[in-house]
């Protein structure tokens, strides 16, 4: 009976404590809204939000299921309004390769006209291709994770309350460490995977053929800026499972990615530090990406699949989905961000790799960020603002052949809950804003835009940046 009054006060405790922070949520709701919100509006609303107020949100099942319907009804009116646009697009394509045709039919060799018009329909047909192509992407991809996140906000609303209710009984009963991973009083010194060693010979050698292949964005020329990124991932490499050094590069890419290699290389782009909006969302990203390497995934995955294997099927992809245009690395890994390296342009079905590697990452990520002092909420906050991103290169990038959301959520989270309390988990920094504010004047210089990239073809030299036509734009 004691215990039983020790778990009520607890989770009355919990509820109490929820209730005062829905109360100062409830604020930023219209002033008119009487009720609990609609469903509508809840999947706007980010992951962490609803985790907090999960519990006093009241729906039926019926309420629920029938949401659950409208989301897929207006998927699939999503999914034909993008059809419609790319089979403009394509018609577009077609009635000026249509002209190229004709034109090339006109005279053996080209007159000064002739060149002249070639050209113009050579900058007209490529932006077009590569809108064309977007549509596509977003159709296939970025739709689906879009629709994907809110139906996992649904489950979570209906769900986490249960789920949460487990892990108080968990702790109170002492099982909390018979949970996977669950003695993080240990980080560092137990062992996860045996051999990390082993794996260095083999980041190197993908390294080596990355950079053989012109896949490799340039370094970063910018001492003070890698050294604070530098200086973060070793905090975060030094409360984590690490066993081998930590070589840190930062690439000049716009690509919102960081990806690890196997053996301890860790690549981040500049285009991560600049959409991360605090300094425990890019702690949540390295974290999650060291995960990788002390769990040996990339290791593992590498006896499914030859390097030379891996970069055959990441031109392809790239060529799929970016035909005509100037292609960085970051383009390919993020069509399947957050696994490792160049895992993200894998079939990971088709390899037979097991999915539950992100699920053990966002996991491990999450304790070495809470390990190193960092709130580990930074990278569920990360992980939702892409979800949530509009069109389709962010939401590719990120979730393409990955676990639902919500396990995933439930996955992070969950460990959160059960980590101790901590006082002054860090959330943001001085330095990290110094850095962002130091990363935008260089990204506002026509020099960043310019720098030469690795591309699969070359395109004509137009003018101006290629551009849609306004008559065409859709």
């Amino acid at each position: 009976m004691r215990e039983t009054n020790s778990n009520r006060r607890k989770i009355f405790a919990v509820g109490l404590s929820g209730l005062l922070v829905w109360t100062n949520l409830w604020a930023s709701w219209p002033a008119n809204t009487a009720t609990v919100p609609p469903l509508t509006d809840l999947v706007q609303e980010p992951y962490l939000v609803l985790l907090e107020q999960a519990e006093e949100l009241q729906f039926s099942k019926k309420e629920l299921d029938a949401f659950r319907k409208d989301l897929k009804k207006e998927e699939k009116a999503e999914k034909k309004r993008l059809e419609r646009e790319e089979k403009k697009l394509k018609q577009q394509v077609k009635e000026l390769r249509k002209q190229l045709d004709e034109l090339n039919k006109n005279r053996s060799r080209d007159t000064s006209e002739m060149t002249l018009k070639r050209s113009e329909l050579h900058c007209q047909i490529l932006p077009l291709e590569q809108a064309q192509n977007a549509k596509k992407a977003e159709r296939e991809h970025g739709l689906p994770v879009i629709y994907d996140n809110k139906q996992a906000k649904v489950d979570l609303i209906e769900k986490w309350p249960a789920q949460k209710a487990e892990i108080l009984l968990a702790l109170e009963s002492g099982e909390a460490r018979q949970r996977r991973f669950g003695d993080v009083e240990d980080i560092g010194i137990r062992v996860l995977k045996e051999g990390q060693e082993k794996d260095i010979k083999t980041g190197e050698e993908a390294i080596r053929e990355m950079r053989a292949s012109r896949m490799m964005p340039p370094e970063l020329e910018d001492e003070e800026l890698t050294a604070y990124v530098s200086q973060l991932a070793k905090r975060i490499a030094d409360h984590s499972d690490l066993q081998v050094p930590l070589r840190l590069t930062v690439l000049d890419s716009d690509e919102i990615n960081a990806f690890a290699m196997p053996g301890g290389f860790l690549f981040v782009n500049t285009g991560l530090i600049a959409k991360a909006e605090t300094e425990s969302e890019l702690a949540g990203v390295i974290a999650h990406e060291i995960a990788h390497v002390t769990a040996r995934h990339g290791a593992r995955l590498m006896k499914k699949a030859t390097i030379a294997n891996i970069f055959f099927q990441a031109a392809q992809v790239a060529a799929m989905i970016f035909t005509g245009g100037v292609v960085g690395v970051g383009a390919y890994y993020a069509l399947q961000y957050g696994f490792f390296g160049l895992g993200m342009v894998l079939n990971l079905t088709l390899l037979g790799v097991s999915r539950d590697y992100e699920e053990e990452a966002d996991q491990l990520g999450a304790q070495y960020a809470w390990n190193a002092g960092y709130d580990p909420k930074g990278f569920v906050s990360f992980f939702d603002k892409m979800a949530s991103e509009k069109g389709y290169v962010q939401s590719a990038s990120f979730f393409r052949t990955h676990p639902p959301f919500f396990e995933r959520i439930v996955s992070t989270f969950s460990e959160i809950e059960y980590l101790p309390p901590k006082r002054d988990l860090i959330i943001d920094s001085t330095a990290f804003r110094q850095i962002k504010e130091r990363l935008s004047k260089a990204q506002e210089k026509d020099s960043w835009k310019t720098k030469e990239r690795p591309s699969l073809r070359r395109g004509p030299e137009c003018d101006e940046e290629m551009t849609i036509p306004e008559e065409r734009i859709i």
